[in-house]
């Protein structure tokens, strides 16, 4: 959600040379990305402790930064940008940080897409649905292409179904309920944390031909794996934005989050709000966006991806 706010910013200062600062697991969103030129990637333990986000400030005060946004409302973010000693610091005044930004700015009060809050911090005109974009450089094509042929898949769906927001993730039975009988391939993405949980779903839809890949690449690799995908099913996740953004048709499943503020965002992304948690037979959900995932069958799913296929 802060690509696009990266993108604007190479066109309100073409000249400039920006380099982003976050943690080293998500670093891999930002690579070779033609709007940046360079990523300053931090551990958490680099970020854990009052000397170590001293130590991490002090690294950074050698890039002697002229301009510096923090899009974070933590008063992490801001205290490390104020040790780095960058001239001008701009961000939310949030958590009694005012004293550490030279320009603090107002939260927006009106609700609004993430994407959209951190573009006020440059200015309030901007267009309502601007996409992040993702660059692969050729050889990331062509060793996802191989890859893909190693496994034997030809345009499989991808399947995103983990979260790391507590309930947000896609049970095994909704996604065996959704792809029983299909004759298409399927890929489970997922980082470490996720890799029993891939071999449970896996197991569950054995008769499916579905792989689990949980584990077993880079951010950045399942970046180049993803965009060799025909569509994806994905829950309120990391993952599920970068398919979107990909450009991959997409359907999102939004339980607790709020896809006001935080829906992925894309040319073929379909939304589907549910009931976090179900209540089963105590459900008096009977207006309003959203739907009982137990009642999303599977001809919903495919009929669903068809359209953002057929667009």
């Amino acid at each position: 959600m802060s690509i696009p706010f990266v993108q604007e910013i190479k066109k309100e200062y073409p000249q400039a040379e920006i380099y982003i600062i976050c943690k080293d697991w998500v670093a891999g969103i930002f690579e070779n990305h033609q709007s940046i030129n360079g990523i300053n990637s931090f551990s958490l333990f680099n970020l854990k402790g009052l000397k170590n986000i001293i130590k991490t400030g002090l690294i950074l005060k050698s890039e002697k930064f002229d301009l510096s946004f923090t899009l974070t409302d933590s008063f992490r973010s801001a205290f490390i940008l104020w040790i780095s000693g960058a001239k001008k610091r701009v961000g939310f005044k949030t958590q009694s940080r005012g004293l550490l930004l030279t320009n603090p700015i107002p939260i927006p009060i009106k609700l609004m897409h993430r994407s959209n809050k951190y573009l006020t911090l440059i200015r309030h005109n901007f267009p309502d649905h601007l996409f992040p974009q993702f660059f692969l450089l050729n050889n990331e094509k062509q060793w996802a292409k191989e890859k893909m042929k190693n496994l034997g898949l030809s345009s499989p769906t991808a399947l995103l179904p983990f979260s790391v927001g507590e309930g947000r993730s896609l049970s095994a039975n909704n996604i065996k309920k959704w792809i029983k009988n299909s004759k298409k391939d399927y890929i489970i993405f997922g980082s470490k944390n996720d890799v029993l949980s891939g071999v449970t779903l896996k197991n569950s839809c054995s008769e499916n031909s579905i792989q689990s890949l949980c584990g077993e690449f880079t951010l950045r690799e399942s970046i180049a794996l993803i965009s060799f995908c025909n569509s994806s099913i994905a829950a309120d996740s990391g993952l599920g934005h970068i398919s979107a953004a990909l450009g991959i048709p997409t359907v999102s499943f939004f339980g607790k989050g709020n896809p006001a503020v935080t829906a992925p965002r894309g040319l073929k992304t379909h939304v589907i709000e549910h009931c976090n948690p179900c209540l089963g037979d105590g459900c008096g959900q009977e207006q309003g966006d959203l739907v009982c995932i137990e009642d999303i069958s599977r001809q919903n799913v495919e009929n669903t991806l068809k359209e953002l296929i057929d667009q």
